[in-house]
């Protein structure tokens, strides 16, 4: 049955593609080549069903094209494909078919995409996070959890370490307190998607020889080994004023004693001034 072309409008978003209305209705879409090749143009008479097949075969051709060419450059899930397709205006029918071609040829596969993912991102990112960017990707949710689960926690564990030691290197030129240093190293893990665990145990076996750590550990030592001397100063400086009352000389005694048992002068003077003035 023959029908009268009504309207022929270039598409808003592909100028190379138009609709085409039959009897002041949408008919369908197809490339504006086609338009010339069939010589079709508005009041000419056409043959709807032979015509459909024709452009349905064209819209394909020409979607497989378009697909295979947004895969040279790398690998691409099945939604980005299905997603530029449908910009490109080409019909559910048209895509399952493209989608189906991929597929048996092995342009598309999840499974793989996913892994090559998950190695691309391990070093960088904790599994919450890759979780999180693959299904954002269309990934279907049961090959996420699947690819995952498969993560090995070593090597999670390693590259979170790594993270945080950069990280530490660079708070550690703003932050001298050690307790906000981690808190800052646990948040910027977190937010790359580790667990709270992983953050945790990293940060504790971070600063197992973190310069910070060893900084505060001597200052308690030399605490403790000015106590030591103010004890035993204490002691000698009872002996001498028994015998000795001006300052100037007790004060002097007091710090041969001390400089012959080996101490610093720094900690003696300072020993020796708390307790005499």
């Amino acid at each position: 049955m023959s029908s009268i072309v009504t309207k022929i409008e270039s598409q808003k978003r592909n100028k190379d593609r138009v609709n085409i209305y039959i009897n002041e209705e949408y008919g369908f879409s197809c490339s504006a080549e086609l338009v010339y090749y069939h010589s079709l143009k508005k009041g000419g008479k056409i043959e709807k069903e032979k015509l459909q097949e024709i452009v349905k075969e064209d819209n394909y051709i020409k979607g497989k094209s378009y697909a295979i060419k947004l895969l040279e450059r790398n690998f691409k899930t099945e939604k980005y494909i299905k997603d530029k397709l449908t910009e490109k205006e080409f019909d559910k029918e048209c895509i399952e078919r493209v989608l189906i071609f991929l597929r048996e040829y092995k342009f598309v596969d999840d499974f793989k995409y996913a892994d090559m993912f998950i190695r691309e991102k391990i070093n960088t990112y904790g599994r919450k996070k890759i979780k999180y960017l693959l299904l954002n990707k269309g990934i279907e949710e049961e090959i996420v959890k699947e690819k995952i689960y498969n993560i090995d926690c070593e090597k999670e564990k390693n590259a979170a370490y790594k993270l945080a030691e950069k990280k530490y290197k660079i708070a550690i030129k703003k932050e001298s307190s050690l307790p906000k240093i981690n808190k800052k190293i646990i948040t910027y893990l977190l937010g790359r998607g580790y667990s709270y665990e992983i953050a945790n145990f990293v940060v504790t076996n971070l600063n197992i020889n973190n310069p910070i750590k060893k900084e505060e550990q001597e200052k308690q030592e030399h605490h403790k080994e000015l106590e030591d001397i103010y004890n035993i100063a204490e002691k000698r400086y009872n002996i001498i004023i028994k015998s000795e009352s001006n300052n100037v000389k007790i004060y002097r005694r007091l710090s041969n004693y001390l400089l012959r048992k080996g101490y610093s002068f720094d900690d003696i003077k300072k020993v020796v001034n708390e307790l005499i003035y």
